[in-house]
């Protein structure tokens, strides 16, 4: 009878106990609700900053584009191809209060088909190296410029200028909202290398503009434009449309995007009509003092 009566008083407990338990979870559940969307929109309004700081050249971020494009149409018949993979690790540095001293290398893997006659040729092309000097407080019109190293890293000379060159490198940004607008440019010149290869006289320009939701997705549009002086050559390849979103595995920021890569005009032999391009951006943002 004991253990009867206990039994029952447990029972009477749990139900008088229960209503009055899961009333005050009501409050904790919605306080946790509110913190966890609070939390979820701070995540989603710093990525769509990160993502916004990727199409500004000059942002204070360590990053590490690896770009990879095919081009179709090459080669005396018209039927070579190329497969470019190219990495273009970016470092910024705070050198005073007041100036961002950043550096950009771009370092180029070729693999090509039907380029050059009937051969094949794989390996590493020519690096570039640039350093842009830029004020750090600047919000509105944001520049820098700094100079351009040619390096002939080249594995192969069918893939290489074999020339050291030097020149003047320059990027200007206009931000506003969520868009940014912006060009940059270079110009370099060959100052040593073999004299079995022509001497290197080549401006780059590269337009751009790009929007960016706060969702972290962006929109893009990019010429990249070359002339060389020495053979008088234009080269125009554009971005008409690039798509790309931030994404967090981790702790690890990461952007992927893809875009479709079209040749206005070029040199005899070199691409025609468009190909495919696709990047992967590993970001780790920098504090700014």
């Amino acid at each position: 009878m004991a253990i009867m009566n206990a039994v029952r008083f447990v029972m009477a407990a749990f139900l008088l106990l229960t209503p009055s338990m899961l009333t005050a979870q009501v409050p904790k559940s919605g306080a946790n609700s509110a913190v966890s969307q609070d939390q979820d929109a701070a995540k989603t309004n710093e990525s769509a900053e990160i993502a916004q700081k990727l199409t500004n050249p000059l942002a204070a971020m360590i990053s590490v584009p690896i770009q990879n494009w095919f081009d179709f149409g090459l080669g005396p018949n018209k039927d070579g191809f190329r497969y470019t993979m190219e990495a273009q690790p970016v470092y910024p540095v705070q050198i005073s209060k007041d100036w961002n001293l950043l550096s950009r290398t771009t370092i180029p893997v070729i693999y090509q088909q039907n380029v050059s006659g009937r051969t094949t040729q794989a390996g590493l092309s020519d690096s570039t190296e640039s350093f842009f000097l830029s004020p750090v407080h600047i919000k509105s019109i944001i520049w820098g410029a700094g100079p351009a190293f040619l390096l002939p890293t080249g594995t192969n000379g069918l893939l290489s200028t074999r020339k050291l060159g030097v020149g003047p490198t320059a990027v200007v940004v206009k931000h506003k909202g969520h868009t940014n607008v912006g060009l940059l440019a270079s110009h370099v010149w060959s100052v040593a290398g073999s004299d079995s290869h022509p001497n290197v006289s080549e401006t780059y320009a590269q337009p751009f503009v790009a929007y960016t939701t706060p969702k972290a997705w962006t929109f893009a549009a990019t010429s990249y434009d070359t002339y060389n002086w020495t053979a008088g050559r234009w080269t125009a390849i554009v971005n008409p449309i690039r798509v790309s979103k931030l994404l967090k595995l981790g702790p690890q920021r990461l952007s992927v995007g893809g875009a479709l890569r079209c040749t206005v005009t070029s040199p005899q032999y070199q691409p025609k009509g468009c190909g495919l391009e696709f990047t992967i951006t590993p970001v780790f943002p920098a504090k700014q003092e």
